[in-house]
């Protein structure tokens, strides 16, 4: 493809010497952090040893609260909601990975044919589930709360199973598209967009959809989100003044508690969300023209009798326009990372604020440590000894070592002690 340069000069705002003929040079595409590592190196800083610290966080805390919401004790309709909330998590952190390797590292991981177009779908999938169980379980809080005598029809681990399902083939069906979206370009050897996916710019199937998905994840669910706990925190305080004054109870419940902690886990959500939304939503007021933004000249042009090179992103990052967008660019990347930790946290915000959730915690590490110890342990018994009497008969011996002298009794003795109950 070729492009005049003196026409794109004019498009971001620098001018070439009058004793320059403009050439015409060829243009191709490159990966934009090429040069956001250049002139913001803070973004790539970021991007991969923050990114790296979130993920030594958010993998054994995800596989943690997978386990802990597994077990029996745990196994109510809001456990099989967080349980689902973190294998959605540790799906959408583990493919975050190739994310990281392809975007930030640019270690090429996705730029093969048939994964570049199944991926997406599977990500975005990952990360549209995890604020749909977040609503999930906070509309099942609610109804738990305000409308108490329905909850034995609604509040079931069933209901919830059906639930999880159902929001699972909506994400997977809303994102179905994203296989579209993205296609293998054999002659840049890259996973680029459906040219004919993002044709006329603003008004393309691409900038459509994706804004219509979007703002029904990320804006109009957190919204939801905000409308259900407020309702839940009244008539929870509404509940509480109620049994202080009529019962004269000062304890909290079991159930006060685990609506302490799912609303610590929304109001999270809502923290590490909007932000993220708000930034994508400023996109285009910082943005670059495409031209700009996604190819770089390479061009040598004399100047007089100087044979250097001019290279045009060097030139149009010293201009207004590039400056903004590369602080947009750098407070875009902090504020996804603050984001990030929605989907490795939550395992702490449980430790905080559930008490339930910490004694089971500690219980399932004290099995795990135990039977590691009882591994250890060699298969002779120094404190109890079964010997047989006779080779032919089936009475035992049982020989219990006290002080060091050995205390005997036959299979017919009458047994004084209970401490000494054969084995």
């Amino acid at each position: 493809m070729e492009y005049n340069i003196s026409d794109i000069s004019d498009q971001i705002g620098f001018s070439l010497p009058s004793t320059v003929t403009p050439p015409t040079a060829n243009i191709s595409w490159v990966n934009p952090s090429q040069y956001y590592s250049k002139y913001i190196p803070e973004k790539t800083i970021v991007g991969r040893y923050v990114t790296l610290l979130t993920y030594s966080i958010g993998f054994p805390g995800n596989v943690f609260a997978l386990c802990i919401w597994l077990q029996k004790r745990m196994s109510n309709s809001s456990g099989y909601y967080l349980a689902a909330l973190a294998l959605s998590d540790l799906l959408f952190l583990t493919l975050q990975v190739f994310h990281e390797l392809n975007d930030t590292w640019e270690i090429s991981t996705l730029d093969v044919k048939f994964l570049c177009e199944f991926y997406p779908i599977i990500f975005m999938t990952s990360q549209y589930l995890s604020p749909l169980l977040v609503l999930a379980f906070t509309v099942e809080r609610y109804i738990s709360i305000c409308h108490p005598f329905k909850r034995e029809r609604f509040c079931t681990t069933t209901r919830a199973m059906i639930v999880i399902v159902c929001l699972a083939i909506f994400c997977l069906c809303m994102n179905l598209i994203q296989g579209y979206f993205w296609s293998y370009n054999s002659q840049y050897d890259k996973c680029l967009p459906r040219p004919s996916a993002i044709k006329n710019g603003d008004k393309s199937l691409w900038s459509v959809w994706t804004w219509f998905s979007e703002t029904v994840v990320f804006m109009l669910v957190p919204l939801l989100i905000l409308f259900f706990n407020v309702l839940v925190i009244n008539e929870a305080r509404r509940l509480s003044k109620f049994e202080k004054h009529q019962l004269k109870s000062h304890a909290k419940s079991h159930g006060n508690a685990t609506t302490v902690m799912l609303i610590a886990v929304s109001f999270y959500h809502i923290f590490t969300t909007f932000p993220v939304t708000i930034a994508v939503a400023l996109y285009v007021q910082y943005s670059v023209e495409p031209e700009d933004s996604l190819v770089l000249v390479n061009s040598t042009m004399p100047y007089l009798s100087d044979n250097s090179t001019y290279n045009l992103v060097d030139a149009s990052a010293l201009t207004h326009q590039w400056s903004s967008h590369f602080r947009y660019i750098l407070v875009k990347s902090i504020i996804e990372e603050i984001g990030l930790t929605h989907y490795a946290f939550n395992f702490y915000i449980y430790l905080i604020t559930g008490k339930l959730f910490r004694e089971e915690f500690l219980s399932f590490v004290r099995r795990i440590i135990c039977r590691r110890d009882k591994k250890r342990i060699p298969s002779w018994n120094t404190e109890y000894t079964n010997v047989r009497t006779d080779p032919e008969s089936s009475n035992h011996l049982t020989v219990r070592m006290v002080n060091g002298q050995p205390n005997g009794h036959s299979g017919n003795d009458k047994i004084v002690d209970d401490s000494e109950t054969p084995l």
